[in-house]
């Protein structure tokens, strides 16, 4: 498990690196046909740096899905956000500002509270293809049309970070599948997750960066960090059947600890320097 936990912070601190560097990018960038946006940021040198964060980022995260489950990986990607806070207090030789202290503490305890109710055991579990299609099709019902939705002005930072973690949560549990089989060369490049989960990551990436284009970094931010692990969790227990806790005193601390952890995330948002 303590190889699980070191991986999934080390990507929850490089997720955070990468978002706060992409929203300053798409920011900069004009509002244009979507098909375009990502070849436009690509000519941004700290777009790229941005992008090689993710990228570390992901690769770290499918180092944690070999030693721990994707409830668990997920729920510690969470952490990004408190370590972004604290990172961003450091370079700019301050102290925290109260809203920064506040949500830190709300999520330090939250996770410490969820990550022990959820699974340490790898998955290792072959996706039911049936529910696999119906997953994907839900996913694209859901995300489409909220996505439709970010140029409204007062929610459509909300609806576009949103429709970004639900197909980000989905690319998250492909990975763990694609991790599951690293090493196993021939099962996995003769299987449809490899290429399947590298068009839903550049999906959640074009995604992402339209909820970026929105406005403050804070709402979409928030909408994507509590969106991706509700649905990596939900899809890791009906595709990859996956075990999550049942009984009654770890489930109340997990519930427990999932408050905590949107609260602080909804507070560390808020506030977000555009």
């Amino acid at each position: 498990m303590t190889a699980a936990v070191a991986a999934a912070l080390a990507a929850a601190a490089l997720f955070a690196v990468g978002a706060a560097v992409q929203h300053q990018e798409a920011q900069a960038v004009p509002s244009g046909r979507s098909a375009s946006l990502l070849l436009r940021l690509a000519r941004r040198p700290l777009w790229l740096l941005g992008i090689a964060a993710d990228g570390g980022a992901i690769a770290m995260q499918g180092v944690a899905f070999g030693y721990g489950s994707v409830p668990l990986v997920q729920a510690l990607l969470v952490a990004g956000l408190p370590l972004a806070a604290l990172l961003s207090a450091a370079l700019q030789h301050r102290r925290m500002h109260s809203h920064e202290l506040l949500g830190t503490l709300l999520c330090a305890p939250g996770i410490a509270l969820l990550a022990p109710a959820l699974s340490a055991t790898p998955s290792g579990h072959e996706p039911s293809r049936s529910a696999a299609v119906i997953a994907g099709v839900i996913v694209a019902a859901v995300a489409l049309p909220l996505l439709a939705l970010r140029s409204q002005r007062r929610f459509g930072g909300l609806y576009a970070g949103t429709a970004a973690g639900v197909v980000t949560g989905a690319g998250a549990v492909l990975l763990a599948v694609i991790a599951g089989r690293f090493g196993h060369w021939s099962h996995l490049f003769g299987s449809w997750a490899v290429y399947v989960g590298i068009v839903v990551g550049v999906l959640g990436l074009l995604m992402a960066q339209l909820a970026f284009q929105t406005g403050d970094l804070g709402a979409p931010l928030a909408a994507l960090t509590i969106t991706e692990p509700v649905v990596a969790v939900v899809l890791a227990g009906t595709v990859l059947h996956d075990a999550l806790p049942t009984s009654g005193p770890v489930v109340a601390a997990a519930v427990v600890g999932a408050g905590l952890v949107v609260a602080g995330v909804l507070v560390l948002s808020r506030r977000l320097p555009a």
